[in-house]
C-alpha cells in the first residue's frame, strides 16, 4: 500500500474541496487508521472547525496530540496552541507555539512575540518580543501576511522602547 497520507489525504482533500465532508472524514479516518499523521491532523481539523461533524474541541485536541506523538509536526503543534489559546490556557499556548517553531513553523515566532508583548503565558518582555519578530523576519520562509504583521509590530515595539 502506498503512503496513507498521500492516498487517503488526496481523496479527503478532494472531498473536502467539493463540500462532501462525510467522505472527507471517511478518507481521513482510513488514512489515520493506517498510520497517516497528516490524515489524523486533517481529521482533527474537521472536528476542530465543525466541518461535517459537530464541533468537538476536546476530540480535536486528542487527535492533534495523537498526531504530534506519532510525528511531531508544525500543523499539529500550531493547532494545539490555538486550542489552548481559545480555552484561555496561555502558558500551554506559549509552550506549543515554541514547539511549533522548533519543528520549523517560523510563522509562530509572531505568536510568541505577541505572548511576550502582552504577557500571555510568560512574563511581559518587549525585548524578547523584538527578538522573536527579528527571528521571524530572518527565517527562510514565513507567509507574506506574517512578515507584514511582524514588520509592523517590530516598528511599533521599537518605537515604544525608544520612548521609554
Amino acid at each position: 500500500m502506498q503512503d496513507p497520507d498521500l492516498h487517503f489525504g488526496t481523496l479527503g482533500d478532494a472531498a473536502e474541496t467539493a463540500g462532501d465532508f462525510a467522505s472527507a472524514r471517511n478518507a481521513f479516518e482510513q488514512g489515520a487508521a493506517r498510520g497517516g499523521t497528516a490524515c489524523l491532523t486533517r481529521l482533527a481539523n474537521l472536528y476542530d472547525l465543525g466541518l461535517g461533524v459537530r464541533s468537538d474541541k476536546t476530540h480535536a485536541m486528542r487527535l492533534y496530540l495523537r498526531a504530534w506523538r506519532l510525528e511531531p509536526g508544525q500543523v499539529a503543534a500550531n493547532n494545539i496552541a490555538i486550542l489552548h489559546r481559545e480555552a484561555g490556557n496561555h502558558h500551554q499556548m506559549f509552550q506549543w507555539f515554541r514547539r511549533a517553531v522548533k519543528v520549523g513553523d517560523h510563522d509562530c515566532y509572531l505568536d510568541l512575540a505577541k505572548c511576550y508583548r502582552d504577557g500571555l503565558g510568560v512574563p511581559k518582555s518587549l525585548p524578547f518580543a523584538v527578538r522573536c519578530l527579528e527571528a521571524a523576519l530572518r527565517a527562510d520562509f514565513i507567509f507574506d501576511h506574517t512578515a507584514d504583521e511582524a514588520r509592523a509590530m517590530l516598528k511599533q515595539l521599537r518605537y515604544a522602547q525608544f520612548k521609554t
